[in-house]
């Protein structure tokens, strides 16, 4: 017997009712390394949960049970508030349980609830392999494909889906003996672990903003964002919380004194498994100094430095995103995956 119901956060993963939310997070490890090929995506509870506590953005999980055993989830997410037009979806369910209509009834479940909250579009995420399989789905900047024959291609465009974005997913094996070369004049580096130094509060909102409206997005509908120091406060303090390392190199203008670009490096605690590359940002009225090529090649030097043994770090890059993907090319990053952004509209 199939039912579906909405998963209640815990408010800490040693808390009495924090069982459901463990286990949802042992399945969606599972499904995504059979999706994938890889378990190095999975993450540790104590990690979703920071992620998903955070106050700036809704997220709402629904699990599918079939006998009461929790055989997939599905994940309706808002970013940057509740007044936002369009609704992030996922849905995902266990191999031995699919094709069964599981995941229509997930996405039933979810689809009713954006209708309900007057959204007017919906967007989604998938993995695929590459080089994607004839015939393919090509993205409406022109750049990257998916093959039209994956399941989640298939799944998606059957409701409605076209394909917005086509994001690479690349990895760098570590160690990776990256040597930081001379800013460029008028420039320097910052670099810390951990919390931001309060006097740069001000500078990282800035940045942090500029993420949500620089990098490409194709058609991807994804709203400025507003930040303030309280609010990278918020978000680090959250960091905190997860178990995980953060390394930042930020490039400083001289004459402002102010920072216009950083990089974060998410190290987890274990060894053996890869390290995340965060937000990279030069903001455009600085790029051209070659401070995107400094600022990766400065974090890595850290991290070869202050957290060695680490397998190899992953990035994920818009396709048309060339001059962050030559950057990543040339200190030695190569293609493994790719992640597309679909989206439909619902008026």
């Amino acid at each position: 017997m199939l039912t579906i119901g909405e998963l209640a956060l815990p408010e800490s993963i040693g808390a009495p009712d924090a069982g459901d939310f463990i286990e949802m997070v042992r399945i969606r490890n599972d499904i995504e390394a059979y999706d994938v090929g890889t378990r190095d995506f999975a993450v540790e509870p104590e990690e979703l949960l920071a992620i998903v506590s955070n106050p700036y953005e809704l997220r709402r999980f629904f699990l599918a049970r079939v006998d009461g055993r929790i055989v997939g989830r599905a994940v309706y997410q808002l970013q940057g508030g509740l007044d936002v037009p369009t609704a992030w979806v996922s849905v995902e369910i266990l191999p031995e349980f699919r094709r069964q209509g599981l995941g229509s009834a997930l996405y039933t479940h979810v689809h009713a609830i954006a209708l309900e909250d007057g959204r007017t579009a919906m967007q989604a995420e998938s993995f695929h392999h590459v080089p994607p399989a004839e015939p393919v789905i090509i993205s409406p900047t022109g750049f990257g494909a998916v093959s039209a024959d994956d399941a989640p291609s298939r799944f998606l465009v059957s409701r409605g889906f076209r394909l917005a974005q086509v994001n690479r997913v690349s990895r760098l094996a570590l160690p990776s003996g990256a040597q930081t070369p001379e800013p460029a004049a008028g420039y320097d580096l910052e670099a810390w672990e951990g919390s931001t130094p309060q006097h740069r509060l001000s500078d990282m909102a800035v940045l942090h903003a500029r993420m949500s409206t620089d990098p490409p997005a194709g058609e991807v509908d994804w709203q400025p964002e507003t930040w303030d120091e309280q609010r990278v406060v918020e978000h680090e303090r959250r960091r905190d919380t997860d178990g995980r390392r953060y390394l930042t190199v930020a490039a400083r203008h001289i004459e402002s004194d102010s920072l216009v670009g950083f990089s974060d490096l998410s190290v987890p605690p274990e060894v053996d498994r890869p390290v995340q590359q965060e937000d990279t940002i030069v903001l455009h009225e600085h790029r051209g100094h070659r401070l995107g090529m400094l600022l990766k090649a400065a974090n890595l030097q850290r991290l070869d430095e202050l957290a060695p043994g680490h397998p190899a770090i992953y990035t994920w890059n818009a396709e048309e995103n060339r001059p962050m993907l030559t950057v990543n090319e040339a200190v030695g990053f190569v293609p493994v995956a790719v992640e597309a952004s679909w989206r439909t509209d619902l008026n």
